[in-house]
């Protein structure tokens, strides 16, 4: 039986659902038991999300339910209900267009033509396909972190935000832009949020962009919601290029 630390145990008390505890396995044993499971949940009306034993993860939650780096789980609770049961998820479209004009007006003071400069030319290639997570890997050893595959009691996938608000400092979304654009690109994509790390946001994407045009509106959908895809692309013609038939979405905040 594998002993989880303290911090493990924290996490545990703020899921308040069912989960499954990795402390050190490979990514295979991992994704086949998210893939079980995502099968599974559609059955018994929960969605898996990686989570991994994150201190700055953790910290950041709490702080978003209460203002304070630690939790009570009944605020947790109140928190969730609060945010499941309102209208947080509507106008994803809309907060999208308010992000990209933002992005537009920072480039404007800036003196840097959007247009040439950010926007680009449309360039695909296929070595950067993305079809599986790989936000909860170690950066130095690419090895799967610490991590618990909880089983999210929701109905609606834009709903895990509820249930983990993650984000809300810098340029990463509160909780209500999170929901809201989600619930936006589910509905036109089927996009569903898969990973959460402290800044590391993965969306498995069921209806795959097999065109030009579509790729290029949501490239620059992208940079809205998380303008460090530019430290990932040259170019936002280059992401456009990545998301044609991939079925992973990778954001991080800086």
């Amino acid at each position: 039986m594998v002993v989880m630390n303290d911090l493990a145990k924290d996490f545990v008390e703020f899921f308040d659902c069912e989960y499954e505890y990795f402390a050190n396995n490979t990514y295979e044993e991992i994704m086949e038991k998210f893939e079980k499971y995502s099968k599974e949940g559609k059955e018994k009306g929960y969605f898996p999300v990686i989570i991994t034993v994150d201190e700055t993860l953790l910290e950041s939650l709490a702080f978003n339910i209460s203002d304070d780096e630690e939790f009570n789980i009944e605020d947790v609770r109140d928190y969730r209900k609060r945010y499941i049961s309102s209208i947080f998820s509507e106008g994803g479209k809309n907060i999208l267009r308010d992000l990209i004009n933002i992005r537009k007006t920072e480039a404007e003071d800036d003196e840097i033509s959007f247009s040439e400069e950010i926007l680009g030319e449309f360039e695909e290639t296929e070595e950067e396909k993305l079809n599986s997570p790989i936000g909860f890997l170690n950066y130095d050893t690419d090895k799967p972190e610490e991590l618990f595959i909880v089983k999210v009691p929701v109905k609606n996938p834009w709903e895990i935000f509820a249930w983990f608000p993650m984000g809300n400092w810098n340029e990463c979304p509160s909780t209500s832009e999170h929901m809201a654009i989600s619930r936006y690109w589910y509905e036109k994509f089927g996009a569903v949020p898969i990973t959460i790390t402290h800044d590391v946001l993965e969306y498995k994407i069921e209806k795959i962009i097999t065109d030009k045009e579509t790729a290029m509106e949501t490239a620059v959908e992208m940079y809205g919601y998380c303008p460090d895809v530019d430290q990932s692309y040259e170019t936002l013609g280059q992401l456009a290029g990545s998301l044609v038939n991939s079925s992973v979405w990778y954001f991080w905040w800086d």
